[in-house]
């Protein structure tokens, strides 16, 4: 009986978890990139009520959806630059 509420109480922490993932990294694309390859055996798109009840992690939709939501909000990334995954050596210290 008190599995939807604490699926979501998980999926809230999840989605803080991937967020503070996001910030460290820096690597929305690689992100979202693992998002999808978690939907060969996760459903990526889940009905509301399916994910409310069912799921304890953010679906992969929702999470691709946030790590472009970050990659919008934060253009000044060596990544947003550099227009993908930074060149070798880029970011290293001399």
């Amino acid at each position: 009986m008190l599995t939807p509420v604490t699926n979501s109480i998980i999926r809230l922490h999840e989605a803080e978890a991937d967020l503070f993932g996001l910030n460290a990294s820096q690597e929305p694309d690689g992100f979202a990139e693992v998002s999808l390859k978690l939907g060969e055996y996760r459903k990526l798109d889940p009905g509301r009520l399916e994910e409310i009840l069912f799921y304890d992690h953010p679906s992969g939709r929702n999470r691709i959806f946030a790590a472009m939501r970050w990659k919008a909000e934060h253009p000044t990334t060596p990544q947003a630059e550099s227009g993908g995954r930074p060149a070798a050596g880029e970011g290293e210290k001399p």
